[in-house]
């Protein structure tokens, strides 16, 4: 029993080795490496992964410009996701272990992120996600783990109260079998439920993300048309499926408003739908103009510069996320990730999207009165709900219709009879 009971330290003092070894702690000279995760190909949203991109590396020059942080240049090492969770997981692990980054951000999908957070956790690299909405991100309560996008449940609220606003009484919403897709369903049918809508008359179809033929579904659709057809597709499959939608007739139409997801605020989108892009509506998430700060201005204005293009609330939440990491490192004095990891807690950071702050941590828990993603979660992140009224309107040029006081035009503008 003695000799089984040594053997089994021996292999446990290895393994620590064998861990230690393979990631080892961040070198305390050269350049300050951090991490970045975004899908930047298919089957990922790789248009909001290559602005997310771009506005990591707008954040790292202008930080190297004024001198990097502690006295060190900052390098941004960022890793293809492709959107796939798998894949996040060995991005995660390649950047920790090889690359070794003292700290990590970026990340679009959920399903990436839930799956990448046990490799932050796992190595214990403070982590501060950009874009993933599962509640679970925070959710867990892992100390690694911040965020500042919204949540599945805080954003799902937003368009529920505006679908009830506008009178609507049947849904029918097409989801991507994702995590996201699956998450989204379950907390948007629970809330018009608990708001006095029949679960009968709320209907959800999963389908897969890289479909390129939704005409059987929307067919099937067609035969009882609800007041609301909605998705929530990431990427190109949300392009195609306002088209098809648009071109069997079904919505958006006089009897049923088009719900998008927020990859059609990208100018990608109208080359894709065309005519067909009009009267749709989508969450925006971010600061439509005329609500932004001189901030916000100056950062579109230099992404605009370098990079010829307006950028989404994704490259926003991006730019912001990453920098509130190097403001992390900056007031810990140090790469050592737990410092760091305290350091990000205390943080109130002026971004481009607001002021950012983590009400709950380890200094002051999560209440009971409080959802669990309160943990490290940005509490007031900016979600509206946003109208396409003409044909290739920028999305900051279109009707801001959700919350009341903040619109910009009226609750919903209908298609002509």
């Amino acid at each position: 029993m003695k000799a089984r009971k040594v053997l089994i330290l021996v292999l446990s003092l290895l393994m620590v080795s064998t861990l230690v070894t393979a990631y080892g702690p961040a070198p305390e000279e050269g350049p300050i490496v951090i991490g970045g995760l975004a899908p930047l190909s298919a089957p990922g949203a790789y248009q909001a992964g290559t602005q997310m991109y771009q506005a990591m590396k707008l954040a790292v020059a202008e930080i190297n410009e004024a001198g990097g942080v502690l006295g060190r240049q900052v390098e941004l090492v960022v890793g293809d996701t492709e959107g796939l969770p798998e894949k996040g997981t060995a991005v995660t692990e390649r950047l920790i272990t090889q690359d070794k980054v003292v700290g990590l951000t970026g990340v679009y999908h959920s399903g990436v992120a839930l799956a990448s957070m046990e490799i932050s956790h796992k190595y214990g690299i403070p982590t501060v996600y950009a874009e993933p909405w599962a509640d679970d991100v925070t959710g867990k309560g892992y100390p690694e783990i911040f965020r500042i996008a919204p949540t599945i449940e805080y954003f799902s609220r937003i368009p529920v109260e505006y679908y009830l606003a506008n009178g609507w009484k049947t849904f029918v919403f097409v989801n991507e079998e994702t995590d996201y897709g699956r998450l989204q369903s379950e907390a948007t049918t629970k809330m018009l439920v608990e708001r006095g809508i029949k679960e009968s008359d709320i209907q959800t179809i999963f389908a897969d993300p890289a479909t390129e033929d939704f005409t059987p579904i929307l067919q099937r659709i067609a035969q009882n048309p609800p007041d609301l057809l909605s998705n929530a597709i990431t990427g190109i499959g949300t392009y195609r499926f306002i088209k098809q939608a648009c071109e069997l007739g079904l919505a958006p139409t006089a009897k049923t408003a088009l719900e998008g997801t927020v990859d059609i605020e990208y100018p990608e989108y109208w080359e894709n739908v065309g005519e067909c892009g009009k009267y749709t509506f989508f969450s925006y998430v971010g600061l439509p103009k005329p609500l932004r700060t001189e901030k916000t201005e100056a950062f579109i204005k230099k992404f605009k510069e370098v990079y010829n293009q307006m950028p989404g609330a994704h490259a926003m939440e991006a730019y912001d996320a990453l920098y509130i990491l190097v403001k992390g490192i900056e007031a810990a004095g140090t790469t050592e990730p737990k410092a760091v990891i305290a350091a990000i807690e205390q943080t109130k950071y002026q971004g481009v999207l607001g002021e950012i702050t983590f009400k709950y941590g380890s200094t002051n828990p999560v209440p009971p009165d409080q959802p669990k993603w309160a943990w490290h979660q940005w509490m007031q992140p900016n979600v509206y709900m946003i109208q396409y009224v003409e044909a290739n309107q920028p999305a900051d040029e279109a009707n801001i219709v959700w919350p009341r006081e903040r619109a910009t035009g009226p609750l919903y503008t209908k298609p002509a009879e």
